[in-house]
């Protein structure tokens, strides 16, 4: 007799539409899952669910209990590793101790270290996707992001660690049950909900403080599970007062609104195989932003160049949803949320930005910030000055080493002043900012060289002419003239701006024409916050002279400036 035939798995179509899915989140999850399953493929994963048709917006998946089975299973997959650590765990035995020999300053030293056992995710789809794979930096980010943010309590591994021991995910047939009901109810025109975690959503919660349960539709409910594929990670940093160093702060999720599926996951693949593993410290250099929006505008530049590259436009993007997330203590803390919509404008001005990467972090934060605001380059400066240590933008003794914030500032003048001597040579117009930023970095170099001069007993000559002797004097007094106008600047309001502006800085033998005379009047009568500004701003792009810039080289204004 011949054996009776296999009675057929049962299956189901998943339509997606991205139109009708409620988040940026549910978008970039179905995104996520199409990579995943084409991961799967390349990766030669039997049993895998199959994707029956992709469109620019919309998507079919075939699965079945199996297949369902499978995908999840490569989705938490998990392994214990050893990490040597110098202090010991609270609580927990090491698995061994060891000597290891370490280097500082040119000399070695030895160490002790203890071995512990740790659960880490396989993320086998990302290091599908990467240079050097599972030893990608990259891959070490998601990983580190993941116990840090997302699935940073206990409870939210339990799937993970049974995916060490080979156990399959436990809740595949209770979703699979779920997914067969949503197929009877929408013959009916119903729906099936169930609750949503915030380790696959961020912000949600099972439950609110009034006990109401946080739900969705369990279809789009599975896609929340993938959005992490789709998802750009950044490092944002901050600086440490009592360092005066640059350290982590957590972790910016660049979620993107996908327009259009088939060009996203084209610009994905290419994204993650693009990222260059070359590390600082231990983060990947590529991933290390100064603000948050900073890592928008990068994962937008990275795809438009491409498409750029290829005489094709960026049209995969409605818009990008930044969260920006850091665990402290035993919380995760959500630092910012922001929404950063695609624009031609901006990312080109992005891409003047980012062309110097030597720039001053605090520098571009003001720069990016302002950008994605449109506002002027120099709006809110006041803010950074007050949050920050006068050695900051004004150069002295204990200035941190490194780009000085008065270098990028004297650089923005200078190209502002350039494109407006373009414009006059070409009979143009002058806007009224730009002329203004011209007026007062020309009043403050004025007052600083001036009163460094008068206080130092300096000679009347240009800086290169000067004896070895007042170019030091010189170079020491000028810090103390800017940080005495700084502060002076920094603590005064509204009307006392005029005041000290028209009493102290303009009032050295600084020539003006009537048109900046009156320009100048009317900007400290109705925008004096404007004027303080600008004036701090040019008083670091004045404060110091480096040794291949001379400060008193440059011409004072004449009466034809």
């Amino acid at each position: 007799m011949s054996a009776a035939p296999k009675a057929q798995e049962t299956s189901l179509r998943l339509d997606y539409d991205l139109l009708d899915l409620p988040t940026a989140q549910h978008k970039a999850g179905l995104a996520g899952l199409l990579l995943h399953l084409r991961s799967l493929e390349e990766r030669d994963i039997e049993g895998r669910p199959e994707i029956d048709e992709i469109e620019p917006l919309s998507a079919s998946i075939r699965v079945s209990q199996k297949s369902l089975q499978v995908l999840f299973d490569d989705l938490f997959a998990a392994a214990y590793e050893r990490k040597e650590v110098k202090e010991k765990y609270k609580d927990q035995t090491p698995l061994d101790e060891i000597v290891v020999t370490v280097e500082r300053g040119g000399k070695e030293f030895k160490e002790k270290r203890f071995v512990y056992e740790e659960l880490r995710p396989t993320g086998h789809v990302l290091a599908h996707w990467l240079k050097d794979g599972k030893e990608s930096s990259w891959h070490a980010l998601w990983r580190n992001m993941l116990w840090s943010v997302l699935r940073a309590q206990d409870r939210t591994r339990i799937e993970y660690i049974a995916r060490v021991d080979a156990q399959p995910v436990s809740f595949v047939g209770k979703l699979w049950a779920s997914l067969v009901k949503v197929e009877k109810q929408r013959a009916k025109g119903g729906f099936v909900t169930s609750s949503i975690a915030g380790s696959v959503l961020i912000g949600a919660q099972a439950k609110n403080a009034e006990q109401i349960a946080f739900v969705g539709r369990v279809e789009q409910n599975l896609l929340l599970y993938f959005w992490q594929w789709a998802a750009p990670l950044f490092v944002p940093r901050a600086i440490e007062l009592r360092t005066k160093e640059w350290k982590d702060s957590g972790y910016l999720i660049v979620i993107p609104e996908v327009a259009d599926l088939v060009d996203f996951l084209e610009d994905m693949e290419h994204f993650w195989r693009d990222r260059d593993p070359a590390r600082t410290g231990y983060r990947p250099t590529e991933s290390l932003i100064d603000l948050p929006e900073e890592g928008g505008l990068e994962f937008l530049h990275q795809l438009t160049k491409r498409r750029i590259e290829q005489a094709g436009f960026l049209r995969s993007i409605h818009a990008l949803e930044l969260y920006h997330q850091e665990k402290k203590g035993n919380n995760v803390r959500q630092h910012a949320a922001e929404r950063l919509l695609p624009d031609q404008r901006m990312l080109r001005s992005y891409e003047e930005i980012r062309g110097d990467r030597r720039q001053h972090p605090l520098f571009k934060r003001l720069l990016i910030s302002n950008l994605v605001r449109g506002d002027p380059w120099f709006h809110g400066a006041e803010i950074l000055f007050e949050r920050y240590p006068l050695e900051y933008f004004i150069h002295r003794p204990e200035t941190p080493r490194g780009r000085f914030f008065g270098t990028d500032a004297r650089a923005r003048f200078k190209m502002t002043i350039t494109d407006l001597e373009k414009r006059e040579n070409h009979m143009q117009p002058i806007p009224t900012d730009e002329a203004l930023q011209r007026l007062i970095f020309r009043l403050i170099r004025n007052y600083v060289d001036k009163r460094t001069r008068d206080r130092g007993g300096i000679s009347d000559k240009k800086f290169e002419e000067l004896a070895e002797t007042e170019k030091k004097k010189y170079r020491d007094t000028k810090p103390k003239v800017a940080s005495t106008a700084f502060l002076a600047l920094r603590g005064r309001r509204e009307q006392d701006i005029a005041e000290y502006v028209t009493g102290t800085l303009a009032s050295v033998g600084f020539y003006q024409s009537e048109d900046d005379f009156l320009l100048l009047s009317e900007q400290l009568i109705h925008d004096p916050d404007k004027v303080k500004n600008l004036a701090m701003l040019a008083l670091s792009a004045h404060s110091w002279v480096g040794r291949e810039q001379n400060e008193g080289a440059e011409p004072q204004p004449t009466a034809n400036a």
